[in-house]
């Protein structure tokens, strides 16, 4: 026990988001006031339709009509360049990122998708999947999949994060596991799939986190609403509503407190969410 705690302590010295901490505080950022007043003031401009030919062309495939996404953001397949997922790639400075939905409005389960188990593999077609291994935490599962495609010699390997407990079209009481579950995600360094089984909604919120706390950890400055203006001019309709919003503020919140040695961040986050976790 006391070897964690050790090791804890010397994590949060060697922190490289202090000084960026430490600004944001000063700028009055988790101020609830403030937060409220900005989400109302973000942009949701739409691409107009005729910068979106795959999409428009092809509306009797598309569950989210009001949402349309331009053709050089719109996922092609690369053998059937045709084709498409309705999903949108988003510029990041270090990883590529995709923002996809379930492409229907329908209960469709996990074990639907790729096998939940440990040791137990499926064939989707051609495709093959593997689950390697299975890791839990109260409100998160994470998945390690092996995938052979069809016609590669070489399987690829993957990591499935599983937030379970975040319901549609709401915020995130218990932040806890949403922010480990993003620095796993930032410390890997890989492409990287945000997907909602009904929206843009909490894909979003973890993306504006996502961004927010790799600029933290870049040393870069954050302003969450410029954020967020941005990543919606990527993919329109991104963060449903102020609960949402201020489930990223709350994440940073905690993600401070457990970082800093500064004793005004800690004073400020507390004040700000006394009870976050």
């Amino acid at each position: 026990m006391e070897r964690r705690e050790r090791a804890k302590e010397k994590e949060k010295e060697q922190w490289s988001g202090e000084e960026m901490a430490k600004k944001m505080i000063a700028s009055g950022a988790f101020d609830s006031g403030l937060i409220a007043s900005a989400f109302k003031e973000l942009r949701n401009e739409k691409p107009p339709l005729n910068s979106c030919i795959s999409f428009k062309n092809n509306m009797h495939k598309i569950r989210a009509p009001d949402f349309p996404i331009a053709d050089d953001k719109i996922v092609k397949l690369t053998h059937a360049l045709d084709n498409f997922i309705c999903a949108a790639k988003v510029a990041e400075e270090v990883h590529s990122v995709v923002l996809a939905l379930m492409p229907l409005e329908c209960s469709v389960t996990l074990q639907q998708i790729f096998p939940i188990l440990s040791g137990t593999f499926a064939n989707h077609g051609k495709m093959f999947l593997n689950n390697k291994k299975v890791d839990s935490t109260v409100a998160m599962t994470a998945y390690t999949l092996e995938i052979l495609p069809d016609g590669c010699s070489n399987s690829l390997f993957t990591t499935v994060y599983h937030l379970h407990n975040w319901k549609q079209k709401r915020g995130l009481d218990n932040v806890g596991d949403l922010v480990s579950t993003v620095e796993k995600v930032l410390t890997t360094n890989e492409n990287t799939v945000l997907m909602s089984m009904n929206g843009m909604g909490r894909a979003g919120t973890m993306l504006a986190l996502f961004t927010s706390m790799l600029h933290v950890q870049k040393g870069k400055e954050v302003n969450t609403k410029e954020i967020v203006d941005k990543l919606r001019g990527e993919r329109c309709g991104l963060i449903e509503n102020a609960e949402q919003y201020g489930t990223v503020y709350r994440a940073m919140a905690l993600w401070f407190k457990n970082k800093s040695t500064d004793e005004e961040v800690q004073k400020k986050v507390n004040e700000f969410a006394p009870c976050v976790q």
